[in-house]
């Protein structure tokens, strides 16, 4: 019952970022690596004997009021959809597409909430040792118990909790010529949205991810502070816990490539090519390949 973060989890929970550059044309792009840092002795890549692993790489394009984020050595992209509210799923390598809304996501975590919390109670019962060191971070995915702090002189945004803790790097204006401040708060209101659901996605996908509710504090966070997060760290505080970060170099116009790949996938939703499966369906196969 013990869920734990998978680089992959991380990737989405660690978020990519969606910025709209002008009214007229809202379409940008963000590469995005993940690095490994567990059992660094320093936050600072630079000053690692060895360089971090990078476990991760993935690209996300938005445009015409989508996002498109694509891993491509998994062969899966993820279309995110608000204004059908879904998200639909390709995947290359298996040929397969599946669709999923946000209601059944939201029902489906609602049901998985009440499940672990029963799952608590009965640890609690066993009262043995392992049980009971299972309840602690269990009990934290579902309320992380954040206190955040940020810190305005380096931009840093840190959240504590008992299990897990967050430090990001952030921004609360426009890095990039080109970009007003209202432009820059439409893309923050757009990109939070985003990382919400994909918090949400993310669990019902990969056995071993975290609740969404650690990932939804921090955006709420950053809402509040109106911040826009460039790098995303997360820790886990237990002995032997992971350790992740997540770049992001981001990309103010598409090019020419990222077009013509929006224009191959919308065209593989539109022929029929690929075997559309039900999303429990498609979740058995992907947990039965160990992705």
């Amino acid at each position: 019952m013990t869920r734990r973060m998978t680089p992959g989890l991380f990737l989405a929970a660690a978020c990519v970022l969606s910025l709209a550059v002008s009214a007229p044309a809202q379409e940008f792009g963000v590469y995005t690596r993940v690095f490994n840092l567990a059992g660094s002795q320093s936050d600072d890549l630079s000053t690692r004997k060895t360089p971090p692993k990078v476990i991760v790489r993935s690209l996300t394009l938005l445009r015409a009021g989508k996002a498109y984020d694509t891993i491509h050595a998994a062969g899966e992209v993820t279309i995110f959809e608000p204004a059908r509210r879904r998200f639909t799923i390709l995947n290359g390598p298996r040929r397969l597409v599946t669709e999923v809304g946000f209601d059944e996501i939201s029902s489906s975590l609602v049901r998985a909430e009440r499940e672990t919390r029963n799952y608590v109670k009965q640890l609690k019962r066993k009262a043995d040792p392992n049980s009971l060191a299972a309840i602690g971070p269990l009990e934290a995915q579902l309320d992380p118990g954040f206190r955040s702090r940020y810190e305005m002189t380096s931009s840093r945004l840190t959240l504590a909790g008992r299990h897990f803790h967050y430090r990001v790097l952030c921004t609360a204006k426009p890095n990039t010529p080109g970009i007003d401040q209202v432009a820059f708060q439409h893309a923050l209101k757009r990109y939070l949205e985003y990382a919400d659901w994909t918090a949400r996605l993310n669990y019902l996908l990969h056995p071993r991810a975290l609740f969404p509710a650690p990932r939804l504090a921090l955006n709420q966070a950053l809402k509040t502070r109106k911040l826009l997060p460039l790098t995303v760290e997360l820790r886990d505080n237990s002995a032997g816990g992971f350790h992740l970060r997540a770049e992001h170099q981001y990309h103010w116009q598409l090019t020419g490539k990222d077009r013509d790949d929006i224009r191959h996938w919308e065209s593989l939703l539109r022929t029929g090519m690929l075997k559309k499966v039900s999303f429990s369906d498609y979740r058995r196969k992907l947990i039965a390949s160990g992705k």
